[in-house]
């Protein structure tokens, strides 16, 4: 079987970088304040340049990695969707990593609309199995997802370059299903 590609483009992910870079300036300057402005605010008293500097930590954290992330994903494109005749490499987005998913834990792809965007969920026969190989960060924000949102356990964005073959994606992951228990039963 022919191994398939989607990438993001990069006019998609350019405004993204930007956001978060001026996002990652805000947390540092926050950071900086709590550190080295002496000011409080009458709602929290001397409590103030304590609370800065946690806030402005937690932004430097996230704003920094999803800056560095998005950064590598725009100057080093890769294949952030990638099917192949043992499964799918998920990279889509943050919460995806580069093991491979293998069609036999998979049940069956379809379509899913959060917020007025599509996504291919995927549902797999045992989630407690698939969780239990994500790392502790992606379980917790796949659990999430799930819990809020009402999606499949994986859940991929598509990049949009491949918007119009959204249904076809889906088509092609579910064939690929199929050939893997056609394969399996014929081997038992």
């Amino acid at each position: 079987m022919k191994t398939l590609t989607y990438d993001h483009s990069r006019a998609d992910l350019f405004p993204m970088v930007i956001l978060n870079f001026v996002m990652l300036m805000l947390s540092i300057f926050l950071l900086y304040s709590g550190m080295y402005m002496d000011f409080s605010l009458s709602l929290f008293g001397q409590a103030t340049s304590v609370i800065m500097i946690i806030c402005g930590s937690i932004g430097v954290l996230f704003c920094g990695y999803t800056f560095f992330y998005v950064f590598h994903r725009l100057v080093f494109p890769q294949g952030a969707l990638i099917i192949n005749d043992r499964g799918i490499i998920n990279l889509t987005n943050v919460l995806g990593s580069k093991e491979v998913i293998p069609f036999e834990m998979m049940e069956v792809a379809q379509l899913e609309k959060i917020h007025g965007k599509l996504y291919i969920g995927i549902k797999v026969y045992n989630e407690e199995e698939y969780l239990d190989n994500l790392p502790i960060f992606n379980r917790i924000l796949q659990e999430i997802n799930k819990k809020n949102f009402g999606t499949s356990i994986i859940s991929m964005s598509i990049p949009t370059d491949s918007r119009e073959g959204i249904p076809q994606i889906v088509k092609i992951i579910n064939e690929r299903i199929e050939i893997t228990k056609v394969r399996k039963e014929m081997n038992w």
